[in-house]
Parts: structure tokens; C-alpha cells; sequence
């Protein structure tokens, strides 16, 4: 299964190099002059910064999106609660208890 999330992942990189490599060529081949009318001022840029801007902006709200994701995600697995560990019961530490094997049936309140 990590061998195809991999080769996955390698697919998507070249992907996307491919994608960005288009792009850029593009972009360098419209070297033209453009006037942009903004809205109390006009800018006169390349129409390869004009593409290369809005471009280099949605690759970093994407990595930026798929970081959050990752990270709620993360915190979603470890908010199920503490821990056999971190439990206690008065000021000992609950030690040496089979977790895997514990019957709830069993237990003395």
C-alpha cells in the first residue's frame, strides 16, 4: 500500500512540474506589455507576471489548505481523549493494565 501511495505521489509531482513548466513557457512567450486597471490606480506589467502572480499565489494557498487539512486531520485522530497513560486515579498513575484484554464486566466501582 506505501509503494502505490508513492508511486502516487511521484505521478502527482510530475504532474505538476509538467504543469508549471507549461506555464512559465507560456507566461515568457507573452512578453507584451498590459496596462491593468485597478481600482484607484493602473499598473503596466508583463502579461507573464500577470500569469506567473496569480499562479505562484494559488500553489500557496493550496500547500497552505492541504497543511491545515493535515494538521485538522491529526488533531481530529488525537482528540479521542487521554491516553492509558496520562489517566489517574486519585495521585497514583493507573500502571500495569491490559488494555487489549480488559472486561469492563469485571470492574468494581
Amino acid at each position: 500500500m506505501a509503494d502505490i501511495k508513492k508511486t502516487l505521489l511521484s505521478i502527482q509531482q510530475i504532474l505538476l512540474l509538467i504543469v508549471a513548466v507549461a506555464v512559465v513557457f507560456f507566461a515568457f512567450l507573452n512578453m507584451d506589455p498590459v496596462t491593468i486597471n485597478l481600482f484607484f490606480t493602473t499598473v503596466t506589467t508583463t502579461v507573464a507576471l500577470l500569469l506567473l502572480v496569480p499562479l505562484a499565489a494559488g500553489m500557496l494557498l493550496g500547500w497552505v489548505g492541504g497543511r491545515l487539512r493535515a494538521s485538522r486531520k491529526a488533531k481530529g485522530k488525537a482528540a479521542v481523549g487521554p491516553g492509558p497513560a496520562e489517566l489517574t486515579a486519585g495521585d497514583d498513575a493507573i500502571k500495569d493494565v491490559d488494555w487489549e484484554n480488559l472486561d469492563i464486566d469485571k470492574i468494581e466501582v
